[in-house]
């Protein structure tokens, strides 16, 4: 009885380092085909489930990304990041607030950081193939390892014929499930630094907050 227990234990072990490893490589291809493709442009339906009230909130977006770049564009605000400074302008308030933000605060919002994440601080495990609208989809899931912290689960969805990230689910601890699904994606974008910048000729009405 102890060596069946013993050849279980095993094979449990063994079969979630296979998991592991399998979850790892598909990630690292897909960040790989990210990081190749230059600037991207995608179109995007952020969805914000709240499963204790049952309710869902919904938006479209567009965002413009090289590397560590980024622009997000969503109904009710712009958010400009360079690398280093962030802009966000809120449209109802013509406030535009400027800051530095950190790494914790990066993941966030930001997409280059959610396509790198999984490469520090995360348990992989490979979850198998989904069949969504005729794509088959590699689904992979991140747990943190370190607890207490501002999400407890990430599920990825990548597309197994083009490695580009199709869905990406981010559980918080308070049960909220934030929804990214990209509807569309360019590589290859003719992307100046420029588009990441907050120029305030453009907005010549907006009041500057600086928060750094």
């Amino acid at each position: 009885m102890k060596i069946k227990l013993f050849a279980l234990f095993i094979l449990i072990t063994f079969t979630a380092g296979l998991s592991a490893q399998n979850a790892r490589e598909i990630l690292d291809k897909a960040s790989e085909t990210y990081n190749k493709s230059g600037a991207v442009t995608a179109n995007f339906t952020l969805d914000s489930k709240d499963t204790k009230a049952r309710s869902v909130h919904s938006y479209d977006g567009k965002a413009f990304m090289k590397g560590n770049k980024f622009k997000i564009e969503i109904p009710d605000a712009i958010t400009w990041f360079d690398g280093t400074t962030q802009w966000v302008y809120i449209k109802d308030t013509e406030e535009v607030n400027i800051s530095n933000p950190t790494g914790e605060e990066l993941q966030a919002i930001s997409p280059s950081v959610l396509f790198n994440i999984y490469k520090k601080g995360f348990n992989l495990s490979y979850k198998g193939e989904k069949r969504i609208n005729g794509k088959s989809l590699y689904e992979v899931e991140l747990i943190p390892q370190k607890k207490g912290g501002d999400f407890t689960k990430i599920a990825v969805l990548i597309d197994k014929a083009s490695n580009i990230f199709s869905k990406i689910t981010v559980t918080d601890k308070a049960g909220i499930e934030n929804i990214l699904t990209i509807k569309s994606y360019q590589a290859g974008s003719n992307l100046t630094d420029d588009v990441f910048h907050f120029n305030k000729k453009d907005f010549p009405r907006a009041e500057v907050v600086d928060l750094r």
